[in-house]
């Protein structure tokens, strides 16, 4: 996405980028701010889900604290999608069509102040008209979110584990680079691609069988040879 940016940058509309194969969002949405007096405030505790559901539709503004949007496939896994920092909205897509309840879920990666707002909202022509603003940001974080999630859908179409966690291991190395500090453990890895921890624990030790991988800890990745990856993660 042309408009990924480091951490440590910001754009107009604020910050996105990959940590882990994980979108990260912040402060797409801080113009909603202004109007915080007409949601209902409330703050969850690190570890605690917040699931939204149709009986209740709202959707929710992230005013301090991070959020992890993950999901449940058919196999049982849980992928992880999103993570959404402060200044952001999110559940606004289950506000805006009647699909049938999915696995969704936000969990709260550290202590975390939210505004919820009716669904009703986004749907209100008045409010559409005295705020067209937000009704502009909104979308423009809605193009965003459809094109991350579909960079996704197509990154993961067609293959196999062992070729996906290839291609995982390859964009995180360098040209010449031999020895990273990946930052997550074998299970973040399971998380990110939503695989089963056991499938990914069986691809690391087939990859070290046939000299491709050394060690693989947080702190330490060693890829031995970048060739033999590369040519995996062709492999469908």
């Amino acid at each position: 996405m042309n408009n990924w940016t480091t951490p440590h940058q910001k754009n107009d509309s604020g910050s996105v980028w990959k940590e882990n194969n994980v979108i990260v969002m912040q402060e797409q949405n801080s113009a909603w701010r202004t109007i915080l007096p007409l949601g209902t405030r409330l703050c969850l505790e690190k570890g605690q889900r917040l699931i939204e559901s149709l009986d209740d539709a709202c959707f929710s503004f992230l005013n301090k604290g991070l959020i992890r949007l993950s999901s449940l496939g058919e196999n049982g896994n849980e992928r992880i999608f999103l993570l959404i920092g402060a200044g952001c909205i999110f559940n606004e897509l289950g506000c805006m069509h009647m699909a049938p309840l999915s696995t969704a879920s936000f969990l709260a990666m550290e202590p975390c102040e939210i505004y919820q707002f009716p669904s009703s909202l986004l749907h209100d022509m008045q409010f559409a008209v005295e705020h067209p603003e937000l009704m502009m940001n909104l979308v423009q974080s809605l193009m965003l979110k459809a094109g991350a999630f579909f960079g996704q859908i197509e990154e993961r179409a067609g293959l196999s584990p062992e070729p996906l966690v290839c291609r995982y291991l390859a964009r995180l190395q360098s040209e010449g680079t031999k020895t990273l500090q990946p930052r997550f453990s074998q299970s973040d890895l399971a998380l990110a691609l939503g695989l089963h921890r056991s499938t990914v624990c069986r691809i690391l030790h087939d990859l070290r069988e046939k000299g491709i991988l050394g060690e693989f800890t947080r702190t330490r990745l060693e890829i031995l040879n970048r060739d033999e990856l590369l040519r995996l993660c062709r492999m469908g």
